[in-house]
């Protein structure tokens, strides 16, 4: 597969120094166009099927063309995913099961085709590469001091930013970072004010005590950081992760080229709170493709109304609850282009 174009980095970092860079970038997300969503929704009832017959399939099609606003020709035949990698300096507080040395190991696999994301993306033809966005560099323990500084930040916002193709139908991003589902319950408890206690997860297999300790940590974590909560890029900066600033920019690049978003699941979702919280035009360019078995994930959706393509009860992560619903979401544009009317087919009813 040719990988698809992408902007020079070089030209994208030049774009970002500040906050004030990235919210003047992305003052020029609009939202997806109701009327385009419409008159593709009015057309699927010309096809040779009873109204409303394929379901979330013609919402799927409908929902693309919106985002595109290309009523009569929504397209995804060009679809790509990039994962980014990080490293937590809160896994100091004994909040995974594995360790660190895994997401160096894993990034390689990604590398060389071997993970469950490389292995998905080939099977429904998406373009996939991946992103270092600091493995070697964890952030710093925002149990005890920001995460990030605004600086480190707006870097890997960039990084994420300028990984979006310029010739691409549908996008998703996904992710490897040990300990990131730390983060990511962190940055939805301050987004959505739901406790964390009542979402935390297991993660990659906690055991209770582990559990209880991580429950802990974030608990105390937040109370520490809390003043610092002033903007959702604050609260990236305080709580959050290089991976999830990478997709941040990502999520935010590609709404701002119209080009529809499918979500992936825990980490993907506190990286959507936190775009959608700097540009609430950009929820509406995006599509929930699965279900997390991860509880935070389940209070994300509902905070913000999405409903899941998919309840696999995958916890993966990488993308690849995105990458199995973007299968679908070709198959949705593909039948609405591919179907006879029935003027065409001289069915009479």
């Amino acid at each position: 597969m040719i990988p698809l174009l992408a902007p020079n980095p070089a030209d994208v970092s030049a774009m970002f120094h500040s906050f004030s860079d990235i919210l003047e970038a992305v003052r020029v997300i609009a939202p997806a166009n109701p009327n385009t969503r419409d008159r593709v929704l009015a057309e699927w009832d010309s096809r040779t099927k009873p109204p409303g017959s394929l379901g979330k399939l013609e919402e799927i099609a409908a929902w693309v063309a919106s985002v595109q606003d290309s009523p009569d020709a929504p397209r995804a035949s060009r679809m790509s995913l990039r994962l980014f990698g990080g490293a937590h300096g809160i896994t100091a507080e004994g909040v995974s099961a594995v360790p660190d040395s895994v997401n160096q190991q894993m990034m390689l696999n990604f590398r060389q085709g071997g993970a469950a994301i490389n292995s998905l993306c080939r099977s429904n033809g998406i373009d996939f590469q991946s992103y270092d966005a600091g493995i070697d560099h964890p952030t710093r323990n925002f149990l005890h001091e920001p995460a990030m500084s605004e600086s480190e930040t707006v870097e890997a916002f960039a990084l994420g930013w300028g990984s979006v193709p310029q010739f691409t139908d549908v996008f998703a991003v996904g992710e490897m970072g040990i300990g990131n589902t730390t983060p990511s319950v962190a940055i939805l408890s301050a987004i959505t004010g739901v406790p964390s206690d009542s979402i935390i997860g297991r993660g990659t297999g906690l055991t209770d005590d582990a559990l209880a300790r991580k429950s802990l940590t974030i608990r105390q974590a937040l109370a520490n950081r809390s003043s610092e909560f002033t903007s959702p890029l604050s609260i990236l900066a305080s709580i959050g992760g290089r991976e999830i600033a990478a997709m941040t920019g990502a999520i935010l690049r590609a709404t701002s080229m119209r080009i529809p978003v499918v979500l992936d699941g825990l980490i993907a979702g506190a990286a959507a709170a936190i775009a959608f919280g700097i540009q609430p035009a950009s929820r509406s360019c995006c599509l929930a493709g699965h279900r997390s078995a991860e509880p935070a994930h389940d209070s994300f959706l509902r905070h913000f109304g999405l409903d899941p393509l998919l309840d696999l009860r995958m916890r993966l992560g990488e993308g690849s609850g995105a990458a199995v619903a973007m299968g679908i979401v070709r198959n949705a544009v593909d039948t609405f282009h591919q179907m006879a009317t029935f003027e065409q087919a001289g069915v009479v009813i």
